[in-house]
């Protein structure tokens, strides 16, 4: 791991259906290796979620570091959660040393997250949702067992399959402002699990398209799959501080 005496101030953003419950193994190897975190939940996990907007999950991520007064952080953001820190990256661009990536969805500007999704998937959650009582997505057990976390044993995928959230559709299709983010000069990591297949590997993967979207920026490789914070969190951990050092 990074030297010990460079201490990192980890703000964790997860992405869809998680909520900041599941950074917990991660954080657990942060802070044995000196470094603090901070894992705020987004808003909508839960009842109440029909009215919830893209602005609402950024501004929960801004309040949360300012509530607590941090200062230079390493604003992490998984998946979805890649979107919501460049929103909330317009409050927060004097408290952030750097901007780290785990397979982000990554839209262009006035775009919604759901642009970044292969079409085919886009339909198939446009109509999930519409099937729902409340706007929401889910994920089918087949798809997350083998899709998002095949790379951890049975055990682990069904324990974290058991702590979902239906997810909230409209702040998916929202489009995001993102003119102010782009005049930003923010150092960027990015953190590719070689083994994730999410999206069908080729014009649409993760990897090298979203790298694209934030390149030129620090690459780190690692071995694992899309929810690794649950199948390896230790290598994870080592990860993001090889993503936040300077």
């Amino acid at each position: 791991m990074a030297n010990k005496a460079e201490k990192i101030n980890f703000v964790l953003v997860h992405g869809s259906w998680h909520d900041g419950h599941s950074w917990r193994h991660v954080e657990e190897h942060l802070r044995r290796a000196g470094h603090t975190t901070q894992a705020p939940t987004l808003p909508g996990r839960g009842e109440g979620s029909a009215d919830i907007t893209f602005q609402d999950c950024a501004d929960t991520v801004a309040n949360a570091v300012m509530t607590a007064g941090l200062t230079d952080i390493v604003l992490v953001g998984h998946s979805a959660g890649g979107a919501v820190i460049r929103k909330a990256a317009e409050q927060l661009a004097d408290r952030i040393k750097r901007m780290v990536y785990i397979s982000p969805l990554l839209s262009k500007n006035g775009e919604s997250i759901l642009a970044a999704v292969p079409p085919d998937y886009a339909a198939l959650f446009r109509d999930m949702a519409a099937q729902s009582a409340d706007n929401t997505v889910f994920p089918p057990w087949p798809v997350w067992r083998d899709g998002f976390i095949g790379d951890a044993d049975e055990a682990t995928a069904r324990a974290a399959f058991d702590e979902l959230h239906p997810e909230p559709f409209a702040p998916i299709v929202e489009p995001i402002d993102l003119s102010l983010f782009e005049t930003l000069q923010l150092p960027a990591s990015y953190i590719n699990p070689t083994e994730d297949v999410v999206f069908p590997i080729g014009e649409w993967g993760f990897f090298p398209r979203m790298y694209q979207a934030v390149a030129p920026c620090r690459l780190v490789q690692m071995s694992g799959g899309h929810e690794v914070m649950y199948s390896d969190p230790e290598a994870l951990a080592k990860a993001l501080i090889i993503a936040g050092r300077k």
